[in-house]
């Protein structure tokens, strides 16, 4: 008997918490609902207020004051380039966008190492094709003695072949002279042939070339 009370005051108190604890839980429900309803219902929308300086109105004329910010370009700008291009070591004073030049001021100067180089092989380029040229003319000269010594040779040789083929003739010479004879005449011609070309080389390197133009026409 004594376990069976207990146990029904057990149950009893059981269903009594789970009563209480559903009341609760009802109550707070309930409440949420309400907060929420409260929230989300249109709220009345508040007055502005401006502050304004107040003033007389009075007719008259009105100068408005504006304020800008901007840049001020000239409408025609001029480019000024250097025509040969190197390492800057100097620029004049205000050299800058915007800024003022007068006529022959120096705006810039150019590393001129390279170009006093150039100037100076030039320079040695020059000397060494003058002297070539005066080789070339001493050569010519001493080509043109050589042809006229060719051609007194080859004369002489011709008259040495006329007598002896005359000898000939008279029954006096042999067919072995005149042969002999006619083989230097051959060979002193073959040589004014020979000192000709010679002047003729000599002719071409005094004669100054003509530049070949490579440009497009």
């Amino acid at each position: 008997m004594r376990f069976l009370g207990r146990s029904l005051t057990g149950l009893f108190l059981l269903a009594a918490t789970i009563g209480l604890l559903a009341l609760a839980g009802s109550t707070v429900y309930s409440a949420l609902q309400e907060k929420w309803a409260q929230e989300s219902a249109p709220r009345p929308a508040r007055e502005r207020v401006f502050s304004v300086n107040v003033l007389t109105v009075e007719a008259g004329p009105v100068t408005p004051v504006l304020e800008s910010f901007g840049e001020l370009r000239a409408r025609r700008t001029l480019e000024l380039r250097a025509a040969a291009g190197g390492t800057v070591v100097e620029l004049t004073e205000g050299f800058e966008e915007g800024g003022t030049v007068t006529a022959g001021q120096l705006l810039l100067r150019i590393d001129a190492t390279d170009f006093e180089a150039a100037v100076q092989i030039a320079h040695t380029d020059l000397a060494e094709a003058e002297a070539d040229l005066l080789d070339a003319k001493a050569g010519q000269i001493l080509a043109q003695d050589d042809l006229a010594n060719a051609r007194h040779q080859a004369d002489l040789r011709a008259a040495a072949l006329a007598r002896q083929r005359d000898l000939v003739t008279r029954g006096v010479g042999t067919e072995a002279a005149v042969e002999t004879a006619a083989l230097a005449a051959a060979g002193a011609d073959q040589a004014v042939l020979s000192r000709r070309q010679s002047v003729a080389s000599a002719g071409l390197k005094v004669t100054p070339r003509r530049p070949r133009w490579t440009g497009a026409a």
